[in-house]
């Protein structure tokens, strides 16, 4: 009730402060997180992340009545006194010991393994062949406190990661016969851990406190709880909480599965990605209608740039500055780049993609990079072949296609 009250008075001009955690004793900040400096030694990076971490978008600090923290957020007005980004980093630390567990590898120390992975993999490149091998990418997964079967994105991003980095290591170990650098390489990696299990996670959706089911559309004033409409009306139609004010609770939600977040909009029809798909199998139609990816589309190599070209052999989404950087040389320099303007339209040779086949384009991109269980891997013969991670099968046919 107090941090109400304060959110209340902020807006209204009180002083908002800022807790910076990187003021704070490392004890103080482990504690926060509910880490032991000596058991959680290997994990001891989150932490180091956690407390330069600044607020995300809409969020604004500020005192209660009391002098604590408190957090609120100006758009849902969700209100808390736990920082909304730290409750992330808890849940993360969680997963990490889980997965620790259940390999048998709590304590174990990650560079020196990392080491002799890195070197396996050089060694591959001096014998000209394909830089990464399913065991490779396997056993880097358990090193780097990954679920393959289940963290598809963050799979993928790490294998084209490391094959990136040991061609750049190759290069310097032959020209100044230097050992491959391991501290830049793991830092990448776990920002980018970081970034998807992390910072990019989005927040739950606030559903109605009276109507199961429905989002919640308003936050009541006095009462504190959030309501969809129909449900703020059923509660307070009489007595007197016919007096009482809301707020707008603003969330972009699924009209199909009203507990999703949307992803897409297709004629001022708002979907997630599965109801997208459901109902585009019932309604072919669908596809042909131009398909809005809400938020927009971002750099797979740079995830904080806009993305600017398809690559249609990576089946990925780039800026141009990295698609360059990444198509520079080797069997890349014959993939074919198309473009995309600031509307999410393709441009193939500068002539446009319909909508349906830049829906599709598109959507293969996405499934690939935000989820899809299939990798690309080349054999040593340079044949390039599929691995799934949820079931280990091999497949030498495009599951892409």
């Amino acid at each position: 009730q107090a941090a109400g009250s304060a959110a209340g008075s902020t807006a209204w001009g009180a002083k908002p402060f800022r807790l910076n955690m990187a003021q704070l004793p490392q004890d103080e900040v482990l504690n926060i997180l509910g880490m032991d400096p000596k058991s959680d030694e290997q994990l001891i990076w989150i932490a180091e992340h956690a407390a330069r971490v600044e607020l995300p978008p809409d969020w604004v600090e500020f005192e209660d009545d009391e002098g604590n923290p408190a957090y609120y957020h100006e758009k849902t007005k969700r209100l808390t006194t736990q920082h909304p980004v730290i409750s992330k980093y808890k849940d993360f630390i969680v997963k990490v010991r889980s997965f620790q567990e259940r390999r048998g590898t709590i304590g174990q120390k990650v560079k020196p393994h990392l080491a002799v992975l890195m070197n396996e993999v050089l060694n591959r490149i001096h014998k000209e062949l394909p830089p990464m091998t399913v065991e490779l990418m396997e056993r880097l997964a358990v090193l780097l406190y990954i679920d393959t079967a289940l963290e598809h994105t963050l799979t993928r991003r790490v294998k084209i990661a490391i094959e990136s980095y040991a061609e750049e290591q190759y290069d310097v170990a032959v020209q100044a016969s230097q050992k491959a650098d391991m501290d830049s390489f793991l830092t990448e990696v776990r920002m980018e851990q970081i970034r998807l299990e992390v910072l990019s996670k989005p927040d739950a959706v606030i559903m109605c406190t009276e109507i199961e089911g429905q989002p919640a559309r308003v936050k009541c004033d006095q009462c504190k709880d959030f309501f969809s409409l129909e449900g703020f009306t059923a509660t307070h139609s009489t007595g007197k909480r016919r007096n009482h004010t809301v707020e707008k609770c603003e969330q972009v939600v699924c009209s199909i599965y009203t507990d999703q977040l949307a992803t897409c909009e297709v004629e001022q029809t708002l979907f997630c990605d599965r109801a997208y798909e459901e109902v585009a199998t019932r309604q072919p139609h669908l596809r042909q209608k131009r398909k809005k990816i809400l938020g927009g589309l971002s750099c797979s190599e740079y995830p904080t740039r806009v993305a600017e070209v398809l690559c249609e052999d990576c089946s990925d989404l780039y800026s141009w500055e990295a698609y360059i950087e990444l198509h520079r040389r080797g069997n890349r320099v014959t993939h074919v780049p198309l473009r995309l303007d600031k509307d999410g339209i393709l441009y193939r040779s500068g002539v446009p993609c319909s909508p349906e086949e830049t829906a599709r384009l598109i959507d293969r991109a996405r499934k690939a990079r935000e989820g899809g269980p299939w990798l690309a891997f080349q054999d040593d013969q340079y044949n390039t072949f599929w691995f799934n991670l949820e079931d280990k099968a091999v497949s030498y046919s495009n599951q892409f296609l």
